[in-house]
């Protein structure tokens, strides 16, 4: 932490990262949709009431299944799910399809009216 000071008083840096933090929330306010939303839980959840990080698929999704990823140090499978903070699912598995049917299992026992 000393160093960050003496970064700050010897103009190395700028700004502790406050002033990025700063920025970051005001440019994040201007965008009318979160603006909106900003406090309203259900703005995350889907129709049914699912979350929506639950049943979307993510840019960064390598595997192209929701919830299922490969963990390269284990070399193995891992199906995951969290509901309402907590997870509900977290196993790994030797095989791809293992993996998607316990996640598809999790799916119909925690999630409404999935298609």
């Amino acid at each position: 932490m000393e160093e960050d000071g003496y970064n700050l008083r010897h103009v190395v840096v700028k700004s502790c990262g406050c002033l990025r933090k700063e920025s970051s929330a005001t440019r994040i306010r201007q965008i009318k949709a979160t603006k909106t939303n900003i406090g309203n839980r259900e703005a995350f959840k889907d129709e049914y009431g699912n979350p929506i990080q639950a049943i979307k698929i993510g840019k960064r999704n390598t595997s192209g299944v929701i919830g299922v990823s490969y963990d390269k140090k284990n070399q193995k499978w891992v199906a995951r799910l969290m509901i309402k903070g907590t997870l509900v699912l977290n196993n790994s598995f030797a095989d791809f399809e293992s993996a998607i049917a316990a996640r598809k299992t999790a799916e119909s026992k925690y999630l409404k009216k999935l298609i």
